[in-house]
């Protein structure tokens, strides 16, 4: 290999340590050093050490001078005699057999395209949550690998906080708190899934308030309206869907988000979607454009619909329409203090969230927005679920700006009366603020 080629073997976990050449007990090794060579906010797999191609994959009996030693992935460099260990987000060593990092081993080597077969899945599987998270997290990261890849991560752990959800929303029997945590295990499938999931499981264990849970819900829902349904097992999918359809009984605004994740999960996949999605041109088919009238596009699952008007000025008028819910509903929120995500997607950049304030009329809940249309072909989604203002308070004043320059006035009094009931320093009133202050400069 020469000197030139890209370093194979790098830290799979954030922070490494030095090993010393010996512990206490023959055959192990001492860690020495400190996180990260003293670097403890730099990632380790970015430190220069490590792009050095000489590094192989290896593990060593090592521990702490205050703790047991355990086989953990390790680093070595032959030619300087020197060798760390990874460490999982305690600081401990990443456990590891010797079958796991022979197997890290080879999926290094095979970074662009690792295997995934069912005898990788089977190592995997026997090997610490913490190092599966870690291994597939990089190839999240930094490559595309299989899907299956991401069956090794603990699911069954997930479906037991899901099947406990399940059992309390049917009333069928009692729960035990999961013997183990969700943690991050599931980041590098989706970001909103076992946080929310996990929060809602212990919020109804211990009795919290509808509103919470309905927060949890949402959170969740949409996190499974983002995640890549491939990397999902299909078990765990299914069981995700019940989930998700038994969630929407207790707020029935939570109807159209749940039907999407079930097309989206489906095994084998649902044909039509019922997902609220508008694709539109930035020129107006030549009929609008002769005549200069209105290009109108519409969409809907069952009570939940979307418009699009677009004008030959460009403009596009957007309005969203949703059943207003019902009494009944035990975790519904207050009809008339909430906004609803609408994504704004081209193919050439990130979409782009909006909000869009609800208010009743005549029995619905609706919400309008007024949008310059984007210079290259766009897709409007509201699948996401609407949600109150105060769970607004997590995204930055700055990105609620362009909302409300769309808003019209009677929706920007919406607005108004939610910043009202909101602390000062919550992202609503903090941006109606910066709203004023630009549209007075």
């Amino acid at each position: 290999m020469s000197d030139t080629a890209p370093a194979q073997h790098r830290p799979l976990a954030r922070w490494v340590a030095r090993l010393g050449t010996a512990g206490q007990e023959p055959g192990t090794h001492r860690i020495t050093g400190p996180m990260n060579d003293g670097a403890e906010r730099t990632d380790a797999r970015t430190l220069p050490l490590f792009q050095d191609p000489a590094w192989r994959r290896t593990s060593f009996n090592a521990g702490r001078d205050d703790g047991p030693a355990v086989r953990a992935l390790a680093l070595r460099h032959p030619g300087r005699g020197t060798a760390y260990v990874e460490l999982d987000d305690y600081g401990r060593p990443l456990t590891v057999s010797q079958e796991g990092t022979d197997l890290i081993a080879r999926i290094e080597q095979r970074w662009d395209a690792p295997p995934s077969g069912p005898d990788v899945l089977r190592v995997l599987g026997g090997e610490s949550p913490d190092l599966r998270h870690a291994l597939l997290h990089r190839l999240a990261v930094e490559t595309d690998p299989p899907a299956t890849l991401y069956h090794a991560l603990p699911w069954a752990d997930l479906d037991l906080v899901a099947g406990n959800i399940l059992t309390m929303l049917d009333g069928t029997g009692s729960v035990e708190r999961p013997a183990r945590e969700l943690r991050h295990w599931f980041t590098p499938v989706a970001k909103r899934l076992a946080g929310p999931l996990a929060v809602l499981e212990r919020g109804m264990r211990e009795g919290r308030a509808p509103e919470s849970l309905r927060h949890e819900a949402a959170s969740l829902m949409t996190g499974l309206l983002a995640a890549p349904p491939a990397r999902i097992p299909a078990a765990t999918a299914q069981g995700l869907v019940r989930l998700a359809e038994r969630l929407s009984t207790r707020d029935p605004l939570l109807r159209h988000t749940a039907r999407v994740i079930g097309s989206r999960l489906h095994e084998p996949p649902a044909g039509h979607s019922p997902s609220l999605s508008l694709r539109l041109d930035p020129v107006l088919p030549a009929a609008a454009r002769t005549t200069g009238a209105t290009y109108r596009r519409a969409v809907r699952d069952e009570l939940f619909e979307a418009k699009a008007e677009h004008t030959p000025g460009g403009r596009v008028r957007v309005t969203l329409t949703f059943p207003a819910g019902a009494e009944e509903a035990t975790w519904a929120a207050a009809a008339d203090d909430l906004v609803a995500p609408l994504s704004v997607r081209t193919a050439d950049s990130e979409p782009r969230r909006l909000w869009i304030a609800l208010r009743r009329r005549e029995g619905s809940l609706v919400g309008v927005l007024d949008l310059f249309a984007p210079p290259d072909r766009f897709e409007l989604v509201a699948d996401e679920p609407a949600v109150p203002f105060a769970a607004l308070r997590t995204i930055p004043a700055i990105e609620l700006l362009p909302s409300l320059r769309a808003s019209s006035t009677a929706t920007q009094r919406l607005w108004d009366a939610a910043a009202t009931a909101l602390p000062a320093h919550h992202s609503v009133p903090v941006a109606l603020r910066l709203y004023r202050e630009d549209i007075a400069g």
